[in-house]
């Protein structure tokens, strides 16, 4: 018998695109959403980081002045729906 806590969990796939082919986005819907988000993001500075997608996987490549820039990135992209992955190919380098 499940139990009032059990019956609250999220599925383990919860968050992540497991849809059939019709509902998931393509690599260009990803990119274009992960680089919207980036671009709204006061913490990471404009045209600094670009974004690549293949397979659901999004690379992040730039050079950044922070570590907290960065973490932010990888925020904004992480738990964007389709996205099975991310590369983080960031470099930070104070200036």
């Amino acid at each position: 018998m499940p139990t009032a806590r059990s019956a609250r969990r999220k599925p383990a796939s919860a968050g992540r695109a497991t849809g059939t082919a019709a509902t998931r986005l393509s690599d260009a819907q990803i990119a274009a959403e992960a680089t919207r988000r980036l671009a709204w993001d006061a913490a990471v500075p404009e045209h600094t980081v670009k974004v690549t997608v293949a397979r659901g996987r999004v690379t992040l490549l730039g050079e950044l002045q922070r570590d907290q820039q960065r973490s932010a990135a990888l925020e904004d992209v992480t738990r964007l729906f389709g996205v099975t992955g991310v590369s983080d190919r960031i470099v930070v380098k104070a200036k």
